[in-house]
């Protein structure tokens, strides 16, 4: 997970006398970078969740550093550093008073602390997080890859706090817009706030274009809290969709890949019934169609089951299929499905008894399951054709 200001921060006191005077609030931020800014007009290219050093060089005086520093709060940095000395003699007291009451961490170092030492060792620090991070990443895509390997990563990821006796859990999120790493962490840094305090290790990475979440030891309630979290990534755009899929907990590494089928499982239940997030669990018969990895079994159960009546309806113009399904859907509630079309209800019986003659079956209750798991079947094999041409991503 990305590192936070309190992490950054640590021991910078004493080796700096870097001293935090106000926004204490703000201390669990993330930190994607570090930038020396000198100019009272905060410059565009922030991206957000940096921390800012300024000497306040070429100002008179110290009451532009109020404004200064709302400008920064605006544009999405995290903090601010100032430097105590010929420019700036003290900071004031509005500015202390609005970067505690919005949780802008505020510090001050004196003139002899070269600000070339301690951000160098920030953007060092920060790079070897992401490194880090990076290295976790690739060895959870590596174990969902290949469960087999997951003893090659075991070293590697006890050093990093994840082990082998623990629970599991993941999710996916997937968006019909692109979404990168760095979208989420820039524009929606609660997400790894969140991941910071519930104490749990947890890794959040993309993989083929979808969010991915491992986390560990994770509460139902945190789960849930996380997947609250992930609808504000979706109200970035207008017209975005989101689908979140939850897995159930597993333990150990070697089960991580199947955790990871299971939250896809889901996320594309998610997209087929149109419900935001979806936890395993509750899928259904949706498990056993998307536990069967041949699509070729998959597509002759709906072949033979429904394939003459989607012919029929392409050669006559009918639309049994559709009235065959609310049907089945409505539990063979007649009056329901006329209401539901707008039809009269002895339309919906005419069409009944043709369906019948045309499967040349009566619509017992055997029947009725075979015919619902065959729709089934067909919006699961419907989403795989509209992924890559075909194929699970």
């Amino acid at each position: 997970m990305a590192i936070t200001l309190s992490q950054l921060c640590a021991n910078t006191e004493k080796k700096y006398s870097m001293k935090l005077i106000a926004g204490h609030a703000g201390m669990g931020n993330t930190v994607r970078w570090v930038h020396i800014i000198e100019d009272s007009e905060v410059p565009d290219f922030l991206h957000g969740n940096e921390l800012i050093f300024t000497t306040g060089i070429g100002h008179v005086g110290n009451e532009w550093l109020k404004s200064f520093t709302v400008s920064l709060k605006n544009k999405g940095a995290i903090g601010l550093v100032v430097n105590i000395g010929p420019y700036i003699s003290s900071v004031p007291s509005q500015a202390i008073v609005f970067c505690e009451q919005n949780g802008f961490p505020l510090f001050t170092i004196p003139w002899k602390t070269r600000i070339i030492d301690i951000s160098y060792e920030f953007c060092r620090r920060i790079i070897a997080n992401e490194k880090r991070e990076s290295t976790i990443a690739d060895a959870f895509r590596g174990i969902i890859r290949n469960p087999a390997t997951a003893d090659d990563y075991s070293s590697m990821l006890n050093r990093a706090g994840f082990y082998d006796d623990s629970s599991y859990t993941v999710s996916i999120l997937r968006k019909s817009v692109s979404i990168t790493e760095s979208v989420v962490r820039t524009t929606d840094m609660s997400l790894w706030r969140m991941l910071k305090k519930s104490g749990n290790h947890s890794s959040l990475f993309m993989k083929e274009g979808d969010l991915v979440a491992v986390r560990q030891n994770c509460s139902e309630e945190e789960i849930v809290m996380f997947c609250e979290l992930l609808r504000p990534i979706a109200e970035q755009s207008a017209d975005t969709e989101i689908y979140i899929g939850v897995s159930e907990s597993v333990r150990g590494f070697a089960e991580i890949s199947q955790a990871y089928e299971q939250s896809y499982a889901a996320m594309l239940t998610g997209r087929i019934k149109g419900k935001e997030h979806v936890f395993y669990r509750d899928i259904g018969l949706m498990k056993l169609i998307f536990g069967v990895k041949d699509k070729m079994i998959l597509s002759s159960f709906a072949e033979e089951n429904l394939g003459v009546l989607h012919r029929y309806d392409s050669e006559k113009n009918t639309d049994y299929c559709s009235v065959l399904r609310k049907y089945l859907e409505l539990n063979g509630s007649v009056l329901e499905a006329a209401a539901e079309t707008g039809v009269h209800r002895n339309t919906i019986n005419y069409k009944i008894r043709a369906i019948r003659e045309i499967l040349g079956r009566e619509l017992d209750d055997h029947t009725k399951s075979m015919l619902m798991l065959a729709y089934l079947i067909e919006d699961v094999l419907d989403i795989y054709d509209n992924l890559n041409g075909g194929n699970k991503q």
